[in-house]
């Protein structure tokens, strides 16, 4: 049964409520989710096909082979549910959003001696968070400032709670030390206060507390409080000036602007939150049926804020379609009132017109990186006598210390560049001493057996490359002639002579001598690009993994501390350092630890 046939016979039993429906392809494959005010009609024009439906979808209809629907209460929950689907299952001919985005704030926590700290996903209860910020450089700086300003701690309470005297930060007039009382719960509160005001858009009133207190100090002739004063002033007027809004009255928005050229679409993004520009980025998206930008506009908006709170305005160039859907769907989601515009005149008009000036450039700036890319690629395809273009990379390395703690490292590249969604990281289980290929043989093993159970469904490369030479290059044959893999092309990626970047040796599968690649040319700049991306993710799972086996090592020695007091022990100080550093009597605040312990523990780590 064609698609056509399949939807019309269900058409009969479609009701006309609102809701979500999702059309299945051969195996259950997931091949679109839409919404629906009224479910019988939207699903009625998918059986039209000669009433301006574009190929794509005609494509998409063809290979239906279920239907399967969902009904709401409303249409705004049909909105959500269906973006909700979208980002879950990201079916093929919805609109991919490569949005792995997780968007910094700051957050002062719910603490009696508040903790300043970079935050990002779900905020604490009581805890006080601004943002989010599209640059996570800006958030360190302003953090960096208000530090060194407020002197508000950063430190983890693990940290602060093992304090018995001031650490460095405060000997560099970085924090005030709350840890031991060097201030007073009331005055720290006060700089707290003061902070959070700023960071709420309340520079001016701030700024102007801090004038008063250095006048103040100056005419009491208390020279050395207004020159600190006079400093605090100094710092948070610069970093005021830095972020302050090019539109008045935009308090808390995002700005979208969707520009769309030769198939390809980018979306940028400007950021105000409390009255300030918090940062700016870009987007592009896939999948959109670009003569209708209005739904991708939509569609756009609801994946996007899916996963996160909705500004009290959002300012587009393009009206989404069903508007009024879509801001009861987002006020909803977010808990307060959402206002989605798309502003003719005016100031938001300019900032919008800003926003797609810059989707213009960044589009341009992305086909033409993209064409590069694929031209490497194909000139690469030409090089290993590939009949086909190359649309996936998949390469491989192996880090350790002396065998322990074994990982590897698996990165993705494509015609856009490095695909981060796709890496993967193994923890090698088979082998504790020194040797690659054992190593390598596991990590190459569980991939591919895996992606050969998912069969069709599985995103298969079309070149594998491992981080070695001949030797690596075998292991690498060896695994795909066991599991009965035939398709990718096998390479290896050797250091040239003396580690030399640019001369490396690209060995391929059936020839015993490296491919003629000319020195320092694109091409082999850019495979040095994915080796050396495949070399920087395996050391920085393998330092994390170290870290881990080094804490557990120095408390796993000590006799008598089983998991129970080793939880406690690590919940109240936070690190192992601190453990090592504390007293027999700062020892036995912790719960569970009696004195013999306690002098054993301090023994053990102090001869």
């Amino acid at each position: 049964m064609d698609g056509i046939t399949l939807i019309t016979e269900r058409l009969k039993t479609l009701p006309t409520a609102p809701g979500v429906y999702r059309m299945l392809g051969e195996g259950g494959k997931v091949l679109y989710v839409g919404k629906a005010k009224n479910l019988k009609n939207r699903v009625t024009s998918y059986t039209k096909p000669d009433r301006g439906m574009s190929t794509r979808i005609r494509k998409m209809v063809f290979e239906t082979r279920d239907l399967v629907i969902v009904e709401t209460a409303t249409e705004a929950q049909a909105l959500l549910l269906e973006a909700e689907l979208i980002k879950n299952l990201k079916p093929y001919y919805n609109i991919r959003l490569r949005d792995d985005k997780s968007f910094p704030g700051i957050l002062l926590s719910a603490h009696d001696s508040p903790r300043l700290k970079l935050h990002r996903g779900p905020v604490p209860d009581g805890a006080r968070y601004f943002g989010p910020y599209a640059d996570a450089a800006a958030v360190h700086k302003t953090i960096d400032t208000l530090e060194r300003v407020f002197k508000l701690r950063t430190c983890s309470d693990g940290f602060f709670k093992a304090r018995t005297r001031p650490c460095l930060k405060y000997h560099i007039k970085r924090c005030s030390a709350p840890c031991v009382a060097r201030i007073g719960h009331k005055d720290y509160q006060r700089t707290v206060d003061e902070a959070s005001a700023f960071l709420q858009g309340k520079g001016d009133t701030v700024l102007g507390t801090i004038r008063i207190r250095m006048e103040e100090a100056s005419k009491a002739m208390d020279y050395e409080l207004a020159a600190v004063e006079r400093d605090r002033l100094k710092a948070l007027s610069a970093l005021l000036t830095n972020q302050q809004a090019i539109a008045e009255g935009l308090d808390e928005a995002d700005v979208f602007a969707m520009y769309q050229s030769g198939g390809h679409v980018a979306v940028q993004l400007f950021m105000f939150r409390g009255g300030s520009h918090t940062g700016n980025t870009a987007f592009f998206p896939q999948g959109l049926e670009v003569e209708d930008m209005a739904e991708a506009m939509r569609i756009f908006l609801a994946l996007h804020y899916a996963s996160r709170k909705a500004p009290k305005v959002v300012l587009t160039n393009i009206a989404p379609q069903d508007k009024p859907t879509l801001e009861e769907a987002l006020s909803q989601q977010a808990g307060r009132k959402v206002k989605v515009e798309t502003p003719s005149r005016g100031e938001k008009h300019t900032l919008v017109q800003q926003a797609l000036k810059n989707a213009q450039g960044a589009l341009t700036r992305k086909i033409e990186s993209g064409a590069t890319q694929s031209q490497l690629l194909a000139e690469f395809a030409e090089l290993l006598g590939y009949d086909g273009e190359i649309r996936r990379i998949e390469a491989f390395d192996i880090s350790n210390t002396q065998g322990r703690q074994p990982v590897a490292s698996m990165v993705v590249a494509d015609e856009e560049g490095m695909k981060k969604a796709d890496y993967r990281k193994f923890s090698i289980k088979g082998k504790d001493t020194p040797d690659d290929y054992t190593m390598m043989r596991e990590a190459l093993t569980r991939r591919y057996s895996r992606l050969k159970e998912q069969g069709a469904e599985a995103d298969w490369p079309d070149v594998v490359m491992v981080d070695g030479g001949l030797g690596h290059l075998h292991v690498l044959e060896e695994v795909f002639k066991e599991l009965e893999i035939d398709g990718p092309v096998l390479t290896a990626i050797a250091k040239g002579p003396e580690r030399d970047k640019g001369l490396e040796k690209i060995f391929l599968t059936g020839r015993g001598a490296p491919l003629d690649i000319p020195f320092n040319t694109p091409l082999i700049f850019l495979l040095q690009r994915i080796r050396d991306e495949a070399h920087r993710f395996a050391i920085g799972f393998h330092r994390k993994t170290r870290s881990k086996a080094l804490i557990r090592s120095a408390l796993d020695e000590i006799a008598g501390i089983g998991p129970k007091r080793k939880k406690a022990l690590l919940l109240h100080f936070g690190a192992v350092e601190n453990i090592r550093n504390a007293t027999v009597d700062d020892l036995l605040k912790v719960d569970g630890l009696n004195r013999k312990t306690a002098e054993l523990i301090y023994h053990y780590f102090n001869g």
